[in-house]
């Protein structure tokens, strides 16, 4: 069972991490709500949650399940990963050309976020396990190095509690609540507590999913679109207003609305089915880890060496290339990265030039 309205929010929220690191221009920087954006990167990681407690959940029973789980998630997240990885590297060896034989440029050729060390913990995703004083090349590669293992952490939990949730919960929950307490409410970290982070949002997930089988679904169409009307407009506010103090109780807002959307019985989910919408969620891995690098080369590009002017105009053009950049290398890579060690559907090729027009 795909839960296709829900990847839909998937790609949106990717998008809303795109938009949040073009803040910084004028056009943008008016929004509260792209500015408190970065808080989107919980929502992936509570629908971790909930997606893997639905494919895995009962076949994690002892050791070699949580082998064959982790080779399968390693296979899914890695090779993007260093597919960007090496891309930020060619991306600084250019760097380092244009500033030693073009123009000079305002911020240091492989600095202390790109030095051979972090380079290092990168490949073997270690980068974000509170190593470094700040995230380090590809920077939102920092959540996939959490996630990842988080997985490891989630699936040995359950093996050794033999899946008893309230033994689990309790002791977990506990542990988060006094860092939550301690740390004045906040959960916005990322290269330091960004395993916390991740722990926390991931097991709301599960226990979102464990619970949302669990109600009863005989809701009219009409209350079930009234609720994710209703969840939309909140969010909206949420996001926009939320301070640091206020930020754990992010998760729970999106695990409200995954359990809600995840049924597809309102209107509003009708619409987010839509097969061009469901694709993004798909591309939404991509969007994520490819959008850095594109943003990052587009800027110099641009901004440095053909000197657009930071106008309304060319600022409004820069985010529409940036946009449209990262959505052709997203699906260049979704098909020829991601899924190189996934099963290859015979049409696979014949769908990509379609695709490539969704945007």
């Amino acid at each position: 069972m795909r839960f296709r309205a829900v990847d839909s929010f998937r790609g949106m929220a990717a998008i809303m991490v795109i938009l949040f690191h073009l803040q910084h221009l004028n056009l943008l920087s008016g929004s509260t709500f792209i500015a408190k954006s970065d808080i989107f990167v919980d929502f992936f990681f509570v629908l971790s949650g909930f997606v893997m407690t639905h494919s895995n959940y009962d076949r994690l029973t002892n050791l070699v399940s949580i082998k064959a789980f982790m080779i399968k998630r390693f296979k899914r997240l890695y090779p993007l990963h260093l597919f960007t990885l090496l891309l930020v590297l060619l991306f600084e060896l250019f760097r380092y050309g244009v500033n030693r034989f073009v123009v000079p440029l305002s911020n240091p050729v492989f600095a202390e976020d790109r030095s051979l060390t972090s380079f290092i913990a990168n490949l073997t995703l270690t980068q974000s396990l509170n190593l470094f004083n700040d995230v380090t090349w590809n920077g939102p590669s920092w959540s996939i190095s959490v996630e990842f293992y988080t997985y490891l952490a989630w699936a040995l939990c359950l093996v050794v509690f033999r899946k008893n949730l309230l033994l689990l919960c309790s002791i977990s929950f506990s542990l988060l609540a006094w860092f939550i307490v301690r740390h004045n409410g906040s959960i916005i970290y990322n290269y330091d507590y960004g395993f916390v982070r991740c722990v926390y949002s991931f097991l709301i997930g599960m226990l979102t999913y464990r619970l949302s089988r669990r109600l009863p679904s005989g809701f009219s169409y009409w209350q079930y679109s009234g609720a994710e009307i209703g969840l939309l407009g909140l969010t909206v506010v949420a996001v926009s207003s939320f301070t640091h103090a206020e930020s754990w109780l992010m998760p729970l807002l999106f695990a409200l609305v995954i359990s809600v959307f995840s049924r597809e019985m309102g209107v509003v989910s009708k619409l987010l089915v839509n097969d061009r919408l469901a694709f993004l969620g798909k591309l939404s891995y991509s969007y994520y880890l490819n959008h850095f690098v594109v943003l990052a080369v587009m800027d110099l590009l641009l901004f440095k060496l053909i000197k657009l002017p930071h106008s309304g105009a060319g600022e409004l053009f820069f985010v529409f290339a940036c946009l449209a950049c990262i959505h052709v290398l997203s699906v260049f890579t979704y098909r020829h990265v991601e899924l190189i060690f996934q099963s290859v559907s015979p049409d696979r090729a014949s769908k990509t030039v379609t695709e490539m027009a969704i945007i």
